[in-house]
This record gives structure tokens, sequence and C-alpha cells, in this order.
């Protein structure tokens, strides 16, 4: 928990607080544009509720088509918590039928969330509760686990 806390400590958080306006600092500090798009295709079992893309040039980050604006929230915080925390994932070549139209050879990454079975899900989703704490957004310091800090 101590090194994700670290990760975000000079992340500058946009006050007030909005997922688009921490998307564009995070594109200036990275020096790439990240652009946020819902996901092609109608949502449903085995299809990822998000994604990360990064291109040489351009991240981009997918959120499922249809959900709530907290859910999109969480599902955007989530996928840059693993752009925060340089997670590694599947490259180019194992990309969905549903970005058929991406060359496979410009992608670099690929991460998709559809659970949280591994240590970089579960890191990801911590990092997204982190970014809200930060935030001060009401309730977000708050885990029906307890104290997060008390998980590590």
């Amino acid at each position: 928990m101590r090194d994700l806390r670290a990760r975000i400590h000079d992340l500058a958080i946009p006050r007030p607080f909005s997922v688009e306006a921490l998307c564009e600092r995070l594109a200036r500090e990275r020096g790439r544009p990240l652009h946020l798009l819902p996901l092609p295709g109608p949502p449903g079992p085995g299809q990822p509720c998000g994604m990360w893309i990064a291109t040489p040039t351009v991240d981009y980050v997918f959120h499922a088509h249809g959900t709530s604006a907290l859910h999109r929230q969480n599902i955007v915080l989530h996928e840059l918590g693993h752009m925060l925390c340089e997670h590694t994932g599947l490259g180019g070549a194992e990309l969905t039928p549903m970005f058929s139209s991406l060359d496979p050879a410009m992608v670099g990454r690929v991460l998709a969330r559809g659970g949280y079975s591994s240590p970089q899900e579960e890191e990801a989703e911590l990092m997204a509760a982190l970014i809200l704490e930060r935030a001060g957004w009401p309730g977000a310091a708050l885990s029906p686990l307890g104290d997060l800090d008390e998980l590590f």
C-alpha cells in the first residue's frame, strides 16, 4: 500500500475532481494524448468492462457502454491505476476482435478489466480508491473491508 501511495504522491489531483480533468493532466504529464472511449459493442458475459490500450504515441482508456456515471468513473480510474503502476499486459497480437481495425504492431500494451483475479487487477483497483481518497470524494476512504492501510 505504501508503494501505491508513493506512486500518486506527486499526482496533481484536480479540484473540483473530475475524471476528464485528471485524464487531461495525465496526458500532459505523459506527453501524449489520452482518449476516453466507450467499448465497442454491447457489454456482456466474457466481455471486459474496461481496457487500457497503449500505443507508442497515444493512450486509449475504454469503459463499458451504457453503464452508470459512477461505474464509468470507477472503471476509468481503475484503468488509470494500471497506467500509473506501469503494469504490463497482453501484446497487440492479443487484441480482441472488437479492435480489429488497430494494427497489433502499434499496440505496446493492452490491459482489460473483467475481474480481480490477479495482483495487478487488485493493485489497479486500490489505486482507483486512493485517487478518490486524495480527491476528497465522500466515502472514498470507507471500504467494506475496513481501512485500506490495514489490508497490507
